[in-house]
């Protein structure tokens, strides 16, 4: 995929149709409203790639996650250190191909 910008250092007005340039957005519009200035017109809208919908998603998920669940590093900790624990070579390379499916 390709974006063609064009007319990055325009200085003539364009007329009320014209879509704004990057150098607009860059300095932010100081004739719009909103916040950041980067209100549009009514009729903008945005369409996300169903890549996007999926990271967004996949972001969510992460972030509704513990970061870390204390009470199983604790256990794992001490089964390593009494020589119970046990790595299943399988189950981990199994996992490794599931993860890469994802990408």
């Amino acid at each position: 995929m390709s974006i063609d910008i064009k007319n990055l250092t325009q200085t003539q007005p364009r007329s009320a149709g014209e879509s704004r340039g990057a150098s607009d957005i860059a300095r932010g519009s100081r004739s719009g409203g909103g916040a950041a200035g980067l209100s549009g017109p009514a009729g903008d809208k945005v369409t996300l790639t169903e890549t996007a919908r999926r990271l967004s998603t996949l972001e969510q998920d992460a972030k509704a996650q513990p970061a870390v669940d204390q009470e199983k590093v604790a256990a794992i900790r001490l089964a390593i250190q009494e020589g119970r624990y046990e790595v299943n070579a399988e189950s981990v390379a199994n996992n490794i191909l599931k993860t890469e499916d994802l990408f």
